[in-house]
């Protein structure tokens, strides 16, 4: 093949029967080696001669990008009089806030400014007037909080301290957030008045990984996990400022806590019920026992709670709940009786939904109390998203009342019904099958959730179905589902995505070729996995920030992290198990060179918790491996990291990458019929 005598292979000092790694040399990123092989996968995928279509997929990612400039990003926020929003504008992100007036939209932060800027984490303060900005440039996880005042004509000021993603709460008049590492934790106060900052003795010794749950009184909650400790532990105390906290231990055990919120005196959570705790009570005794104030359906099996928000009136408590079964999300809102713990009879009001759908904090008065409402973001892969406020009383948003998907369910290897979210092409494209790109996830008890992407949206358009795979291993039905797709169980995963490319051509819904696979991270394995083990399933398949070394995942990045979900390689049946699902092993095993078809990589330079090396060295390897002439291509850009590129070299990627797809499935984009 054309690439093939591009990649040098020679035996490496760990070479041996038992694990051969022949393309160990590229983990040394910086080495001349390592990028004078970059350079060559650079020449191999700009010597790709470009088609006709191309201009076209341009044009309509171009579109696809415009139709969601002005709108949110994450649920609006609303707070002190403002509501704000993070929003997605032509070369970066804008966090503004808007008050009732017709002049009163005010830019807060402009990542424009600053080239590729993406804002990555953001909270307000309870009365509106502070908001904490964490900024990831270049794709990099590096920490630091932009802390912005809401007043006019104040400037920014830079907390370098703060940890990549970092835990953060408002409390009063105090920003409390997490300084250190991503995984290991100190806690810092801040007093927004004077602008004071010290270091808050924590229940439990460091290092430490810590998050952080404040609500409308003085409560403080905070969960702690120790390396090496597979308990999280619960504490809680009344937060007073600069003097050291009285924390005292929430015993949760037993419990599988998967939302939870604090208003005023009290903590409601869900482990399948939503309980609440009086906060006083326990704070003057050694226990006080959780009464339930919505008890789980009773019926459809598992039906975790995703985010639970409590709203406040004179005549009474809200408790709005977002539930997911299986492909479904399900936001529910429950009356509970003036003077009474316990809620009304009536089952509450109820709307469902069958793509991402995204709760916002309750919303707060000027003077930081809790209102009636809250804002929710709905994401639909053909439309875009949509902001819609939820108030107590108030009818539930009636544009959540429309969706252009469906789902159908295939059967796995193993008799497991695994079900499958598609998106068809507008109303005017033809009936029928159509060339489909499919995704997947399955891992670390995540959903996958079908969301409004712009290349997603331009392939809808073009004429193609999208299909998302929700395999075990992700989070669609509670944690046996997520159980059963971990360590030696991510074999099953792959047979899910395999049992559902089969399914899709017998269905006549994927022609006039086989589906294409598009996947990330984790994701980005399983596609690996199945484009290796199954090759003839797919007509392409495109894996972006791909795990592919299975038996080296711990080496670099976030691995020593993943031993829950991957298993423990130096266990001799666990390694055993990693290296007959690893990509790159099956592929420098073979005793002879591997089938398959045309497959592109998309890897950062900057990517911090899967390194860039993993999809390198799959690439080399299936480039040497390879038989038959499709070709194997490599796309890294050193200024991005795991979540993808911005602005102008994610777009460049994105018609790259729809341009090989496109021309894999059969998929003639030039003659687009359907408008987003």
């Amino acid at each position: 093949m054309d690439s093939a005598s591009e990649t040098e292979r020679e035996p490496s000092a760990d070479d041996s029967a038992e694990a051969p790694d022949p393309y160990r040399w590229l983990e040394e990123m910086g080495s001349a080696r390592t990028r004078a092989w970059l350079e060559t996968q650079r020449g191999l995928l700009a010597g790709v001669a470009q088609g006709p279509g191309d201009h076209r997929w341009h044009e309509l990612l171009s579109g696809a990008e415009r139709s969601a400039y002005g709108r949110p990003v994450d649920p609006p926020v609303e707070a002190g009089g403002l509501v704000f929003r993070r929003e997605h504008q032509p070369g970066g992100d804008l966090l503004v806030g808007q008050d009732d007036t017709p002049d009163g939209r005010r830019v807060l932060l402009d990542c424009r400014e600053a080239e590729f800027g993406r804002i990555a984490h953001w909270g307000v303060s309870p009365e509106g007037g502070f908001a904490a900005v964490q900024v990831h440039y270049d794709g990099r996880e590096d920490g630091g909080l932009q802390l912005l005042s809401t007043r006019p004509g104040t400037r920014p000021e830079h907390l370098p301290h703060a940890a990549p993603h970092t835990p953060l709460a408002f409390v009063g008049r105090w920003l409390l957030y997490g300084a250190g590492s991503r995984t290991e934790h100190t806690l810092l106060a801040r007093n927004l008045a004077t602008g004071t900052q010290h270091t808050v003795r924590l229940p439990v010794r460091g290092p430490v990984r810590l998050s952080l749950h404040a609500g409308t009184g003085d409560w403080l909650l905070v969960r702690t996990r120790t390396p090496g400790e597979s308990v999280t532990r619960w504490w809680f105390a009344r937060w007073r400022g600069p003097a050291v906290p009285d924390w005292k231990p929430l015993d949760l055990a037993g419990s599988r806590v998967t939302a939870l919120e604090l208003a005023d005196d009290t903590c409601y959570l869900a482990d399948g019920d939503i309980r609440a705790i009086d906060l006083t009570a326990l704070d003057d005794g050694p226990r006080a026992v959780p009464r339930t104030v919505v008890p789980a359906p009773a019926d459809g099996g598992p039906a975790p709670v995703r985010a639970l928000r409590v709203l406040r009136t004179a005549s009474g408590t809200g408790i709005v709940a977002l539930r997911q079964r299986g492909t479904v999300r399900t936001l529910t809102v429950h009356r509970l009786k003036a003077g009474s713990p316990f809620p009304s009879d009536d089952r509450g009001a109820v709307v469902t939904w069958p793509a991402r759908l995204r709760l916002g904090p309750v919303a707060r008065d000027r003077a930081g109390r809790a209102g009636d409402g809250l804002w929710l973001l709905a994401d639909d892969p053909r439309y875009g998203t949509h902001a819609s406020r939820l108030a107590l009383g108030e009818p539930l948003p009636a544009r959540l009342r429309r969706s252009p998907l469906r789902t159908i369910t295939v059967v796995s290897r193993d008799g497991t019904p695994v079900p499958v979210t598609l998106c068809d092409p507008g109303t005017a494209a033809p009936r029928g099958p159509r060339p489909t790109l499919v995704t997947v996830y399955g891992g670390f008890g995540i959903p996958l959730e079908p969301g409004w992407d712009p290349m997603i949206a331009a392939w809808l358009q073009a004429g193609g179905r999208v299909a998302w795979v929700h395999a075990r291993g992700g989070g669609e039905y509670g944690p046996a589902w997520a159980e059963a797709g971990r360590a030696a169980g991510k074999a099953r995963v792959v047979e899910d995505l395999c049992a559902a490319a089969d399914a899709l051509v017998e269905r006549a819904e994927t022609g006039p070729a086989r589906p294409a696979v598009l996947a990330a991270s984790n994701g980005g394995l399983i596609a690996a996995a199945a484009l290796v083990q199954a090759p003839g399933l797919f007509s392409a398949g495109v894996c972006a920030a791909p795990l592919t070394d299975l038996l080296r995942y711990q080496e670099g990045g976030l691995g020593r992290l993943w031993q829950d979900e991957y298993g423990d390689p130096d266990d001799p049946g666990m390694r055993r198990a990693l290296r007959d699902l690893s990509p790159y092993q099956r592929v420098v095993d073979a005793d002879s060179p591997v089938a398959g078809p045309p497959v592109l990589f998309v890897t950062g330079g900057n990517d911090a918790r899967v390194p860039a090396w993993h999809g390198w060295k799959l690439c080399a390897a299936l480039q040497r491996h390879r038989a038959g002439s499709a070709p194997i291509h490599l796309d890294h850009d050193e200024n991005s990291g795991h979540s993808g590129r911005s602005d102008t070299a994610a777009h460049t990627s994105g018609v790259r990458t729809l341009a090989f797809l496109s021309t894999a499935t059969g998929l003639e984009h030039a003659q687009a019929t359907v408008a987003v």
